[in-house]
């Protein structure tokens, strides 16, 4: 299968796989079921994860007037807050 096929394609071309094999019907369905419950929880979570940014995958941010800052792998820059306060500049060690 191509790189940039959805998490959910896969599970349709498995399922797909699985009628096209000589196994018996009895086994075929119970791997449906396993399966099909799988693709149902991962296009809800693709549907929310396309929804939230408001752009479709591989989709830049630039190209869609309504996306929200971020990414879909849940990148972001964020501060990092210690115990020690904010963090200071790198300091270099010259012999």
């Amino acid at each position: 299968m191509p790189h940039r096929v959805s998490p959910a394609e896969r599970i349709r071309g498995h399922i797909d796989e699985l009628f096209a094999s000589g196994k018996q019907l009895p086994e075929i369905l119970e791997e449906v079921a396993r399966l099909g419950a799988q693709l149902l929880m991962q296009a809800a979570l693709e549907a929310e994860i396309t929804e939230f940014p408001g752009r479709d995958r591989y989709q830049r941010a630039a190209d869609c007037e309504d996306a929200r800052p971020g990414s879909r792998n849940g990148y972001r820059e964020v501060a990092v807050k210690t115990t020690a306060g904010p963090p200071g500049p790198c300091l270099s060690s010259s012999g």
